[in-house]
């Protein structure tokens, strides 16, 4: 366990709350993972962390025990450091410091008859963050973005998915390329469009699937609107669900079709 720090004028936190900022995090690799629940779900999947930071009068827990087996620098600070380095008006005693990961299509993972969910154009790190819980819940292969607009290391995405950023396979990639890696692979293409004809449960998801989400305002590009357009009825006046919202139906669809076929 490392020294107390008490001061704000320390170097290690002075950096520490510079990440808050997209420029800092980019510049120098790293991102920000608030809270136990997080950082637990982060260690339970061997996430690279290269330090964690909590207020000084944190009671003994299977946190600290498991940073301490995997020899991660653990940081006692003081209250008022916690306040300066910490999201908001936290209760949760905890700041961990990792590096940005790389995610690519190569290191999805590769099984027999997978379901994997594009996201297309996000903008927001809470339709990111629900989207991964989603993802989690419904056991997707893998969730490939798109043409994000988003950061993906925002702290606040890790907050909204309840620390599911550290439990669901993740990739990057331009729509383009996309496609033709799924094709390669055999996997087929589902697009979600208010301006298809087939409903979503119609379809076949029991096969090798990749179902595909765009922005509400922009919807999908035309790679994706080239593949097998589906639709969510509406039945109402407004004309389009929110974005994580609309990957929750169709992914819990397709694991509805695969738990009936066993």
């Amino acid at each position: 366990m490392l020294p107390r720090i008490a001061s704000l004028q320390n170097v290690k936190i002075k950096n520490l709350v510079k990440l808050r900022q997209r420029a800092e995090r980019d510049r120098h690799k790293l991102m920000l993972i608030d809270g136990e629940r997080a950082l637990r779900l982060a260690l339970q999947n061997n996430f690279p962390i290269e330090g964690i930071f909590y207020h000084e009068q944190t009671a003994h827990c299977a946190l600290l025990d498991d940073a301490r087996l995997k020899k991660i620098p653990m940081q006692p600070v003081s209250a008022g450091v916690f306040e300066k380095i910490s999201y908001g008006n936290t209760t949760d005693p905890f700041v961990g410091l990792a590096p940005q990961p790389v995610f690519s299509l190569n290191t999805l993972p590769h099984q027999t008859n997978p379901l994997y969910l594009i996201a297309e154009g996000l903008e927001k790190p809470g339709n990111l963050g629900a989207i991964l819980r989603s993802a989690d819940a419904a056991g997707v292969t893998g969730l490939v973005l798109c043409n994000s607009h988003t950061d993906i290391y925002n702290p606040n995405v890790i907050r909204a998915s309840l620390g599911a950023f550290f439990t669901v396979p993740l990739a990057q990639a331009g729509s383009d390329t996309a496609v033709q890696w799924l094709k390669d692979h055999g996997v087929q293409i589902l697009s979600a469009s208010p301006e298809a004809v087939r409903l979503y449960s119609q379809i076949d998801l029991t096969v090798p699937t990749a179902i595909a989400v765009g922005a509400e305002h922009a919807g999908l590009s035309a790679p994706w609107l080239a593949e097998t357009l589906v639709k969510i009825p509406m039945n109402g006046q407004v004309d389009s669900l929110n974005v994580a919202q609309s990957a929750s139906v169709l992914i819990f669809e397709a694991m509805r079709q695969r738990i009936s076929k066993t």
